[in-house]
């Protein structure tokens, strides 16, 4: 029987002290693997890579054998290996080779019979009745809710207003959705029965991974509960994935299609610019995102963070698709970001300095249609 690669870095990995040895190598990991020791998994931390936010991240309970975890802004990790490429942005098939540099680089001392050994005793990560579970969950929520563009109690409106935005939510495309009855919920205060906006998270293949929630009170408005904006749990990996609120759109040889972070970001992007857009959540999933290979060009609408981030993704992201052979621009908002804020959006932008603050439109015959005033 011929090992993988894969299966030799695990062994490698289980001579050298474990994963605790190879996150080790990661100052950013440190407080996750500290905090762990009592219990198995860990609490939340802040994002071991950026550092931002103070409850991102989070270690399995079986992370001492698996190495696998859980990001709120890119979802499960599996294993090791999975928070190697995501620390590095890098393919599973390059964070192998980091293991290897982190372990000592020599694959050769382990033996056949050590990987077959090590392989039979790797736990299997979430087991086929979790990802089952998962997947009800999503369909249960998908078909109790209605397109946001048909919502009759106004909330969504009230909520698109409320963030300066002027789009008629009767013109939202169907891959934003309402629902009238939605749980909150964040494992430590009591649960709430709210209402929301929803943005369902789709793969290449247009597979439904994830749903994206803003949680809303009863006028409209973001609800007054910590973390307002949650992704439910996915039952696969969702790098790569988006909420393609738009189709993209054709003009002569090229084909467009506009991405940022957030949903009201993106819908602010088309109410100034009519380009199509697609919402990636955040900044790690922005530099993930899979364009289709029929598109052309593609526009980054990125954010201009105080740490650096939105931009230093975007920019990762334009190199991959240009190797892609795609045109890509980059657009940062021109506004300085404002004291004692940590950054500056096109939604911010949008709202102090309008539709002229945006360099780049789309020709009114092929732009998106918002309903909104101009």
């Amino acid at each position: 029987m011929i090992e993988s690669k894969i299966d030799k870095v695990l062994a490698l990995v289980k001579s050298n002290g474990g994963w605790s040895s190879v996150y080790s190598a990661y100052p950013g990991l440190n407080e996750a693997v500290s905090k762990s020791n009592n219990h198995g998994g860990s609490p939340q931390v802040p994002c071991p890579k950026t550092g931002n936010g103070r409850t991102k991240f989070r270690l399995f309970r079986d992370w001492v054998d698996t190495g696998g975890a859980y990001h709120n802004d890119v979802g499960a990790l599996p294993g090791g290996i999975d928070v190697i490429a995501f620390m590095e942005s890098c393919s599973k098939s390059d964070a192998l080779n980091k293991i290897i540099d982190i372990c000592g680089g020599d694959l050769s001392s382990i033996s056949r019979e050590y990987v077959q050994n090590v392989k039979a005793s790797q736990p299997k990560g979430i087991n086929d009745d979790e990802k089952a579970k998962r997947v009800a969950k999503l369909e249960k929520l998908f078909q109790h809710a209605i397109p946001a563009a048909h919502d009759q109690s106004g909330r969504i409106q009230a909520y698109l207003n409320s963030r300066g935005l002027k789009t008629d939510a009767k013109t939202l495309p169907y891959t934003l959705g309402y629902a009238d009855e939605l749980w909150w919920g964040d494992g430590q205060s009591k649960p709430k029965k709210l209402h929301g906006l929803l943005g369902s998270m789709t793969d290449s293949d247009g597979n439904r991974i994830t749903i994206h929630r803003i949680f809303l009170n009863n006028q409209g408005l973001k609800a007054d509960v910590p973390n307002a904006k949650m992704l439910m749990p996915p039952p696969s990996y969702i790098g790569g994935c988006s909420i393609k609120i738009d189709s993209p759109v054709t003009e002569g040889d090229n084909t467009f299609i506009g991405v940022c972070e957030g949903i009201e970001t993106a819908l602010a992007v088309r109410e100034a610019t009519g380009c199509p857009m697609w919402s990636c959540y955040s900044d790690t999933l922005l530099e993930m995102v899979k364009i289709p290979d029929n598109v052309t060009s593609v526009l980054i609408f990125a954010d201009k963070d105080a740490s650096g981030a939105g931009q230093e993704k975007a920019e990762a992201l334009a190199a991959r698709l240009r190797r892609e052979g795609k045109f890509v621009d980059i657009y940062m908002p021109p506004l300085d970001i404002p004291n004692g804020s940590k950054s500056m959006d096109w939604l911010d932008t949008y709202n102090l300095a309008g539709p002229s603050a945006f360099s780049f439109r789309l020709p009114v015959d092929i732009s998106v249609n918002t309903g909104g005033v101009k």
